[in-house]
């Protein structure tokens, strides 16, 4: 499923090292985050952090995945900034 949407969306080669959790992927930017509904969970390289309604995650071409852990949908709003070199 992860291959798929990543795919429709054309950003198969953002997927990086998928044995964590099958969406993991690197972007090229600056990203402001912030969960306005649920809980979710933020996966990383070597960690994992739970976030709740109005917590702020900013990542700078960080590898992740996001994991919703309600039974109803999470809220995300996010702003991401292209930038001009690969970081």
């Amino acid at each position: 499923m992860f291959a798929k949407v990543f795919g429709d969306i054309n950003a198969a080669d953002d997927r990086v090292d998928v044995t964590r959790h099958p969406g993991m992927h690197k972007t090229k930017t600056l990203d402001y985050i912030i969960l306005l509904k649920v809980t979710a969970k933020l996966i990383l390289d070597n960690d994992e952090t739970d976030l709740k309604p109005f917590d702020v995650v900013v990542q700078r071409s960080t590898k992740h995945a996001w994991v919703c852990t309600s039974q109803d949908p999470a809220l995300f709003i996010a702003v991401l900034i292209a930038t001009e070199v690969d970081i």
